[in-house]
C-alpha cells in the first residue's frame, strides 16, 4: 500500500477485512498511517463500514495536522525571512511537499539549522519574539522548545558523526552554496539544503537513527521520494565524493538496494552504482527495521526533564546489537557511535545526579 501511495503502483496483494487492524497497527509503528489510510480509501478496498469510518478518521486527522503544520512552518519561515536570518528547515514539511499527497505524510516536529556565525543572533530573535527561554543543549547538540503545541529543534550542526574525521570532512563541505535552495509552502519561501547535500543528509539521518534507536519506514520513504523527485538536481560525482569522505558509501548502496526492492524506487532514480552482492543484506535490514514497536527507543528525556535510565539502557542494548550486526556497512562510524553512546550515558547520569 505504501508503494501504491508513493508511485501509483497497482496493489500487489488482496487485503481482507481481518488483516486491516494489524496493517493499521504496523503502519502506526512505522509512521506511515496516512499513506496506508489514503491507499485504502482511494482504492475503495471492501473492509466493511466500521473499519472504513476508522480509516477515514485517520485520513482526515492527517489532513488536519498536515495543514496546521504547513501553516506553522510558513509562519516561522516568514519570521526568519523578514529578519534576514540565515537558516534551513530540514526534513518535515519540506519532505511532505514532495509526496503525491503531501498531507498524508505523518507530521512531527520542526527541525531547523542555523550556521554557527549567526546562531546566537537567531536564538535571541526567536526568544524575544516568542517570549520564551530555550532549554539547555541536549545530548545530540541541539536546543529544543515548544510553541503552540509544536516542538522545535534548533541545530548548530546539520548532523553529528561518530567519527571526528568524518565530522571534519562534512563540516568542510557545508557552505553557503549548501543552503542556497528554496521551496514554497503556503506561499512562503522556505530555505532548504541544496539537493546534493540533502541527498546525503537524509540518508545520514536515517543511518544514525538506524544505529542508535531504529529507523521507521517514514524516514526511508522521505529518502526514496526525495531521490525520485530531485534526481536531475543531484550532482552524482559530488555525492559520491562526499559519501566516500564520510565513510558511508557502502551503507548508502546497501540501503538503496533495500529501498529499490521493498519501497519500489526505480533503479534509474538511485544516484550511484550499487552491486548485486548488496542485496544479501536486504532480509537482515528488514528484520531490523521491523524489530521495534512504535517509539520504543526514541528520545532519552523530556524537554527540561531528567534522563530516563531505563530507556538509556534499552538504547545502549540496541546500539550494541546494531554495532555487532551492521558495523561492516560503515565501520568507523558505527563503532564510533557505539562509544559515543556509552559516553553519553555517563554524561547524562552524572548531570542528573547533581
Amino acid at each position: 500500500m505504501v508503494r501504491n501511495e508513493l508511485w501509483g503502483e497497482p496493489l500487489a496483494c488482496t487485503i481482507v477485512k481481518e488483516d486491516v487492524r494489524d496493517i493499521l497497527q504496523v503502519a502506526k509503528e512505522q509512521m506511515v498511517s496516512g499513506l496506508v489510510a489514503n491507499a485504502i480509501i482511494r482504492n475503495q478496498l471492501p473492509i466493511g463500514d466500521d473499519l472504513t469510518m476508522e480509516v477515514l478518521g485517520i485520513q482526515k486527522l492527517h489532513e488536519k495536522k498536515g495543514k496546521e503544520m504547513n501553516a506553522e512552518v510558513a509562519l516561522f519561515a516568514g519570521f526568519l525571512n523578514r529578519r534576514n536570518l540565515q537558516y534551513v528547515i530540514m526534513k518535515g514539511q519540506t519532505m511532505a511537499a514532495l509526496y503525491p499527497n503531501p498531507l498524508m505524510r505523518s507530521t512531527g516536529d520542526i527541525d531547523f539549522y542555523c550556521p554557527k556565525e549567526s546562531f546566537e543572533k537567531t536564538k535571541r530573535e526567536i526568544e524575544e519574539r516568542l517570549q520564551i527561554e530555550m532549554g539547555a543543549w541536549d545530548d545530540t547538540k541541539h536546543l529544543q522548545y515548544r510553541w503552540e503545541g509544536v516542538e522545535y529543534e534548533m541545530h548548530s550542526s546539520l548532523t553529528v558523526f561518530g567519527s571526528r574525521k568524518h565530522q571534519r570532512y562534512w563540516d568542510s563541505v557545508i557552505n553557503e552554496d549548501s543552503l542556497a535552495e528554496t521551496i514554497s509552502i503556503n506561499g512562503e519561501k522556505i530555505s532548504v539544503l541544496n539537493s546534493t547535500i540533502n541527498a546525503v543528509f537524509l540518508f545520514v539521518h536515517c543511518f544514525s537513527h538506524f544505529t542508535e534507536e531504529g529507523v521507521r519506514l517514514k524516514q526511508l520513504c522521505d529518502w526514496a521520494i526525495f531521490l525520485h523527485c530531485k534526481k536531475k538536481d543531484i550532482n552524482k560525482e559530488l555525492l559520491n565524493n562526499i559519501l566516500e569522505g564520510i565513510g558511508h558509501i557502502k551503507a548508502y548502496t546497501i540501503f538503496g538496494s533495500w529501498v529499490i526492492a521493498n519501497l519500489g524506487l526505480s533503479e534509474d532514480d538511485f544516484p550511484i552504482s550499487f552491486y548485486a552482492k548488496d542485496r544479501k543484506w536486504i532480509d537482515k535490514l528488514t528484520n531490523s527495521f521491523f524489530s521495534l514497536s512504535s517509539n520504543e527507543n526514541e528520545g532519552t528525556r523530556e524537554i527540561g526533564g531528567k534522563a530516563n535510565l531505563a530507556l538509556l539502557l534499552k538504547r545502549t542494548k540496541w546500539v550494541l546489537r546494531q554495532t555487532y550486526n551492521f558495523y561492516k556497512l560503515a565501520p568507523r562510524e558505527v563503532i564510533g557511535r557505539c562509544f559515543e553512546m556509552a559516553g553519553r550515558q555517563v554524561r547524562l547520569r552524572l548531570k542528573d545526579s547533581k
